[in-house]
């Protein structure tokens, strides 16, 4: 008998674009020879390492590989030590430093994954976790934390830590709370400030895992789920600092913070059971397994949840559904094979990154359009940057500013570029621009008559605190591998801090101060490349010309001749902007990525907009807009050959869209190639337009 077609694709998982398609069209790819397609239950997990998609072996008996580039697939032999008869050996993997990690569930040793080399290797499991567990699973969920991965007990008595780097692990034993010896007690975790957040399965408190420390800690569930009952979640996400778990047989969604040690219930709307999840502009989306015609809709900021009818179509579209929430990573969608014969690959129309007639990849302006493709990235949930020739990753993780809150992200990365290694720390804020009730125009002076507004330089405090507890070493670490150069990049809000953490600096100088982090930070060439980024100084003195003038030299914001947002504040009314938002969200904004309206919905911006305008002291707010203007020199990209005044612009709901982080990307990489849509750059200095004497002086 056919088995259910939901069982055909067990995972989804989304890579780099290398090819331009448009979205929704899918097509399959044929497995290699030696993995037979009639096989059941032949992979239960998958993940992305160096532009390849790798699966470990559930049933099958060896490793697949897709390469959506090609596209092919091929297979790697699983290593002595690993037994490829048996079953169940492995249901989940991740990805650390271009390798893949997967823990064991039924197979006796951990494995590593190499794509690049087609090799693959074992690690040992450490005294404490026996290997040999007969019809009992160890481990089916796993996680990344500072290049470590960290496995919480399915039916394992302790905590597994794996470090492929040094080819070790070790592990953590369980708090008290925990039942040992239980069993299926975890099934899903997230990560979550450097912990490890797991919801229980057939456990009774949720699991909070420190690897840093080696210790771990239990939060007990809400009252209105019950901790008795089996099966409770399997599928869960991190979102803004909260791990989301849409239940299984839980009875309500499940939200745990775990920086407050505290967790909150929210109801589902009724009785459906969800296995995967994944996060899209700040929800939390769930496909059930028993519905096909519902999906889960999960808001944790608001605490709400609601339910969506999928779309109709053809049947091979809804089919393709059942992998799209797994991930939300932005370009091709790789879904590999449980129990189907073929890999199935759905194409989207994402980045559009190749520069086939173009040698900018020689000059300086390469730093910016890769400073623009990060500041893509980090709107996406993929933990590596998208594939670009002629450039090289390599992610770290220094942590974030955790006192910030929830509205700031940052990343840090080390690009391997023709002109040198420069290393990116790209922010991004996580509740977009039209978050009308955060917004704060009040001006904090820096001095007399320089200042920045005051909702920006709140998280600049934070931003600055998390830069000052940065170790010297980690500077000395740059500098130890060839990196030259720091450049602050962000799009749009980001954007703005990125110019905050520039005119940090460059206060930094002008008071030669003690502080050893600054004095590492001063061997280094700054820069700032930014993207849509609205007005965030103001003022007239000769300190905020001696910024001014810094900055002429050291940053750019380019921004978009139909973008309404780089004309917040000073150039715009701003009532028409709020006004004019409210209809381009109500009428459908596209915005994939959060970068305009961040998670909220149609009507929660509504909702902000009638309050904002309703304020009695909106006049006040609307003359505090006025004094605001761009200290960054811009670059206007334009498909006018002659350059128009950056001011001379006409306010409608349809201008939002072309704030869109995806938008600024293409847009850049259309003006450095022939063979893609027209693009012009002009530079914009004391108000006098100036077309760009490309490429020779365009960029930062």
């Amino acid at each position: 008998m056919k088995k259910s077609r939901k069982r055909d694709y067990w995972q989804g998982f989304t890579t780099k674009e290398s090819r331009k398609r448009d979205f929704g069209q899918a097509f399959t790819i044929d497995l290699p020879s030696d993995i037979w397609a009639g096989r059941d239950d032949k992979f239960a997990s998958r993940c992305s390492a160096n532009g390849h998609v790798v699966a470990v072996p559930c049933n099958a008996k060896k490793i697949l590989v897709v390469d959506p580039a090609s596209p092919h697939a091929f297979a790697i032999e699983l290593p002595s030590g690993i037994n490829a008869q048996t079953a169940d050996k492995f249901l989940s993997s991740c990805s650390v430093n271009g390798q893949v990690v997967a823990v064991p569930f039924k197979a006796k040793k951990i494995l590593v994954v190499d794509p690049q080399s087609r090799e693959a290797f074992t690690i040992d499991l450490p005294s404490g976790i026996k290997a040999d567990r007969r019809d009992r699973g160890k481990f089916a969920c796993s996680c990344v934390v500072n290049g470590q991965v960290v496995a919480v007990p399915f039916d394992a008595e302790k905590i597994l830590v794996v470090d492929p780097l040094s080819r070790q692990a070790f592990a953590i034993a369980l708090p008290p709370a925990v039942f040992a010896k239980g069993r299926a007690k975890f099934r899903t975790s997230a990560v979550v400030n450097g912990q490890v957040v797991a919801v229980p399965n057939d456990a009774e408190e949720i699991l909070v895992v420190d690897p840093a420390s080696s210790e771990a800690f239990t939060i007990e569930l809400p009252l209105d789920i019950d901790e008795e009952r089996l099966d409770k979640f399997k599928s869960s996400c991190s979102v803004n600092g909260q791990v989301v778990a849409v239940p299984y047989s839980a009875e309500r969604v499940l939200v745990v913070d775990p920086t407050s040690r505290q967790a909150f219930a929210i109801s589902a709307g009724g009785w459906q059971r969800f296995r995967s999840s994944c996060v899209l502009n700040g929800q939390v989306v769930a496909g059930p397994c028993n519905d096909r015609k519902q999906t889960l809709v999960v808001d944790p900021s608001s605490r709400r949840a609601f339910t969506r009818f999928l779309p109709s179509g053809n049947p091979a579209e809804q089919r393709d559904f059942d992998f799209l929430p797994r991930c939300s990573v932005h370009g091709h969608v790789v879904a590999v094979p449980c129990d189907a014969a073929k890999i199935r690959l759905l194409c989207s129309r994402s980045l559009r990154l190749g520069l086939p007639t173009s040698d900018v990849h020689t000059t300086p302006q390469f730093v910016d359009l890769v400073a623009a493709l990060l500041s893509f990235w980090i709107y996406t949930d993929d933990p590596e940057p998208p594939t670009l020739e002629h450039a090289l990753f390599e992610v770290h993780a220094w942590g974030e500013p955790t006192q910030v809150g929830r509205p700031v992200r940052l990343r840090g990365v080390i690009a391997d570029l023709p002109v040198g290694k420069v290393f990116f720390i790209v922010f991004r804020r996580t509740s977009g621009l039209l978050d009308f009730e955060n917004w704060n125009l009040e001006p904090v002076y820096v001095s007399d008559d320089f200042f920045a507004s005051r909702g920006a330089t709140y998280a600049m405090a934070c931003i600055r605190l998390w830069i000052e507890c940065l170790s010297p070493a980690r500077f000395r670490f740059l500098r130890e591998n060839g990196v030259k150069r720091i450049v602050f990049a962000g799009h749009s809000v980001g954007g703005v801090y990125a110019q905050l953490c520039l005119e940090m600096w460059w206060r930094t100088l002008q008071a030669n101060t003690p502080r050893r982090i600054y004095h590492y930070l001063s061997s280094f060439d700054i820069q700032c490349i930014t993207f849509g980024a609205p007005m965030v100084f103001g003022g007239s003195s000769k300190e905020a010309s001696q910024f001014k003038d810094f900055a002429k030299e050291r940053a750019v914001n380019y921004i978009h001749a139909d973008d309404t947002c780089p004309r917040a504040w000073g150039a715009l009314n701003l009532r028409d902007f709020v006004e004019k938002a409210t209809v381009a969200v109500n009428k459908g904004l596209m915005d994939p990525h959060g970068s305009i309206k961040g998670s909220s919905s149609p009507k929660v911006v509504e909702e902000m907009a009638t309050k904002f305008l309703k304020r009695p002291d909106f006049n006040v707010t609307e003359d505090l807009a006025k004094k605001y203007e761009h200290f960054v020199p811009l670059r206007i990209l334009s498909s006018k050959k002659e350059p128009d005044s950056w001011k001379d612009f006409q306010l409608t709901p349809e201008c939002f869209e072309n704030h869109s982080v995806l938008a600024y990307v293409n847009k850049l990489f259309d003006a450095f190639d022939a063979s893609r849509p027209e693009c012009h750059i002009h530079r914009h200095v004391h108000e006098t337009p100036e077309s760009e004497h490309w490429p020779s002086t365009l960029g930062a």
